[in-house]
């Protein structure tokens, strides 16, 4: 099921699970009235479906960009009429500006241009605009002489409103070069116009709706970067997408912040508009966000200590952190340093390869280890926690499922949710899992037994059991690593070195229809 709901399209925090999955977990392991939490909430679908369905929710993210959006998706006190009041107010000022910026001369005539073609040292090679009158966008290209005066105007011109210039932490696995800060990530054109852009909303709008305003600029940031490669094979100027780090390539796409941003302004409205009809709210009660009798708490504290009494909370769905895959604080201070947040790096739970910080596969174990004993302290007996996996290879799978067993936790069910958009890690591995592994598991009272085996030991006996498997039919990826996963929770065996998805290349043959089978020996 894809997720396609409005309110989780007002902003492109990564990792949103789909709602109709969650819909499915909160009324298998809840009723209405019961407190659910997500300690990792990310986005916030988790906790926003379950306050639709009525539950009591507590939502908790250490990163200051996903708590903001956790407050601005849950709140209900939103007048929908005065966003779109103010958003004209905002535009009537900001046209101007972007008209000066953005004006361009083409055969005689003045246009505006959606998004320019800029190489590496943001030379520009062309444009697009609309003619007058006229719906379809045209390109142009750029002579030296004109790209010379499209350089010579933005050299002229100096930005007196206030932009960031947080220096990013260095790390060259995610391109985030020594020095470099968060305003070198756009052009001076760019720049500027975000500058103005969120001078005017501060101007403009107060309250709840000036909140919602900031999460559509800082939606539209990337959009509006150095960081929107073209897909060449659709045109030289068709666009990409920011997905993750802050590379960028040799030519990238420099687009329009009125055009785009008016366009973050309409999913703002419509996600709302979405949210508080889900909710209950009738048309004439959109102005005045009336509660339900159930109730949220929005919080951001460290995963290992959280402020909530002992078993407390009948059910806990959530996404852990993805070790090395995605260094979250890191690559969130694009959003964060507009919006002056200071995130807590020290406490994140995460595998850096940045020198600046201690983040490293030991830190990375204990930490996860520490916040699924507060997990296991908060649930009451006999509840459901849900998890889900990203990953057969590396760390992830290894520490997460050891952190289970040594807190106890023992398997109740497990299933497949399909996400919106897979990793960059999962696109680039035909052999990966596909979609994440939920994983559901129950808080036991028996006393934690774990058993100690060898690396070779836990290969040999992986290597067996496949075997077994392969015999009697081919299998994909998916269904044998949930059915090794079963095998490590009913024998509570600690993983250490092993790698499942190397252990199946290394052994086993992947047949075109993607079905391993037993052709190596092992």
């Amino acid at each position: 099921m894809k997720q396609k709901r409005d309110r989780y399209e007002m902003h492109k925090y990564w990792g949103k699970k789909p709602s109709g999955n969650l819909q499915e977990l909160i009324d298998k392991y809840t009723k209405e009235g019961d407190t659910v939490l997500d300690p990792f909430s990310g986005y916030g679908v988790f906790g926003c479906e379950a306050f639709i369905m009525n539950r009591n929710v507590i939502l908790n993210d250490l990163n200051p960009i996903a708590h903001f959006l956790n407050k601005q998706l849950m709140e209900v006190n939103v007048d929908i009429n005065k966003v779109q009041r103010q958003w004209l107010q905002i535009k009537e000022e900001f046209i101007p500006f972007v008209e000066k910026w953005y004006s361009w001369k083409v055969d005689g005539e003045t246009v505006l241009l959606s998004s320019v073609l800029r190489d590496k040292k943001d030379i520009p090679l062309m444009g697009k605009y609309k003619p007058t009158g006229e719906k379809k966008s045209k390109e142009y290209t750029f002579t030296q002489e004109q790209a010379n005066a499209y350089l010579q105007f933005e050299h002229e011109q100096s930005i007196t409103d206030w932009y960031p210039q947080t220096v990013l932490l260095q790390n060259s696995r995610i391109s985030a070069k020594a020095g470099m800060t968060v305003a070198d990530l756009f052009t001076k054109r760019t720049l500027a116009c975000h500058a103005k852009l969120l001078t005017l909303i501060e101007a403009h709008s107060s309250g709840t709706e000036k909140e919602l305003f900031k999460v559509a600029f800082t939606a539209n940031l990337a959009n509006c970067s150095r960081l929107v490669p073209p897909i060449k094979s659709r045109g030289a100027m068709a666009p990409g997408a920011w997905m993750t780090g802050f590379y960028i390539g040799e030519t990238y796409l420099e687009n329009n912040v009125l055009t785009y941003f008016e366009n973050r302004v309409n999913k703002i409205i419509k996600g709302k508009q979405d949210y508080l009809t889900n909710k209950g709210l009738s048309n004439d009660q959109l102005s005045f966000g009336q509660r339900h009798n159930t109730s949220y708490q929005i919080m951001s504290h460290d995963a290992k200590q959280l402020p909530l009494e002992s078993d407390t909370v009948d059910y806990i769905f959530t996404d852990p952190p993805y070790g090395d895959a995605v260094p979250y604080f890191e690559q969130s201070i694009i959003w964060n340093a507009w919006l002056d947040f200071k995130p807590d790096y020290s406490n994140e739970i995460v595998i850096s390869d940045s020198k600046q910080r201690q983040k490293n596969q030991t830190s990375f174990e204990t930490d996860i280890n520490q916040a699924f004993a507060e997990i296991k302290r908060v649930l009451k007996p006999s509840k459901y926690f849900s998890l889900t996996y990203h990953s057969l290879s590396g760390l992830e799978w290894k520490t997460i499922t050891n952190a289970c067993i040594n807190n106890g936790f023992e398997l109740a069910d497990y299933t497949w949710l399909t996400q919106k958009s897979f990793t960059p890690r999962q696109i680039n591995r035909l052999k990966s899992i596909k979609g994440d592994v939920l994983i559901t598991l129950k808080k036991s009272t028996s006393p934690v037994v774990v058993r100690s085996k060898s690396n070779q030991e836990v290969k040999e006996l992986f290597i067996e059991q496949i075997k077994k498997w392969l015999i009697k039919s081919p299998l994909d990826t998916n269904e044998i690593f949930i059915r090794i996963m079963k095998i490590v929770f009913a024998e509570k065996i600690l993983i250490d070195n092993v790698d499942l998805l190397k252990i199946l290349i290394d052994n086993f043959e992947l047949s075109t229809t993607q079905q391993w089978q037993q052709t190596k020996i092992a």
